[in-house]
């Protein structure tokens, strides 16, 4: 598998490939970073911890799986902090970290999923459609103006794996295990049962939502 050198940023968060996610730049060793990535390919690795990066807990240990990101658009602040937005690469796993720099350095390797053994498409396009299930009554729970921007469904089951499993309100170690899958059609299937109770409590709240608006005069809701 290939390998290569990246400067790595430990996050409580779990970046999946194809996920927009922004980033606020302040600590003066991850402004080192953001400096030295812009001068080279925009890339580095964000791998999950969920300590606060801040309290100089050890590094993700060596076999840990991250997410290679690109800095697609960075506004640097008068102070000397930035804004940035980034949207994740491939994943890779960790073999060592490298000294020299204030910032965690790591060669890294990437992987991908294993060749399909079953045709992810029906799991997609069920995911696909609970998705939007989801969506749909997340937005009837929303006043006017709260709703944010849906991600948009990539065709590929892979890729829709991943925006799906970066898009659940999940717990960390959940998101860290369906990043880690090399299966897409495993990972579809958990995304799938995730989405199916989803779903089905997002709709009842909702139903519950409308009745409670219309001041009890939308109708009984069923058992």
């Amino acid at each position: 598998m290939p390998t290569r050198v990246i400067p790595i940023f430990p996050l409580a968060l779990v970046q999946f490939p194809g996920a927009l996610t922004p980033l606020h730049i302040f600590e003066p060793r991850y402004r080192q970073l953001l400096r030295d990535v812009q001068a080279a390919d925009q890339i580095f690795g964000i791998t999950c911890r969920p300590e606060d990066p801040d309290t100089g807990a050890d590094a993700p240990p060596p076999g840990s799986v991250g997410c290679t990101v690109e800095v697609i658009a960075a506004q640097e602040l008068p102070d000397g902090r930035s804004n940035i937005l980034c949207v994740g690469g491939t994943r890779y796993r960790t073999r060592n970290y490298l000294e020299g720099e204030p910032y965690l350095r790591a060669e890294i390797e990437i992987f991908e999923d294993d060749p399909a053994e079953e045709d992810p498409g029906p799991q997609a396009e069920r995911a696909a459609g609970l998705f939007r299930r989801v969506l749909a009554a997340s937005k009837k729970l929303k006043e006017a103006g709260e709703e944010a921007e849906a991600p948009e469904l990539p065709a590929e089951a892979q890729a829709l794996s991943f925006i799906i499993a970066a898009s659940l309100d999940i717990e960390l170690g959940e998101k860290q295990e369906l990043l880690e899958l090399t299966s897409t059609a495993e990972r579809l299937r958990r995304v799938n049962e995730l989405l199916a109770d989803l779903a089905t409590a997002y709709e009842r709240r909702a139903q519950i939502h409308g009745l409670s608006r219309s001041n009890g005069h939308g109708g009984a809701l069923p058992l």
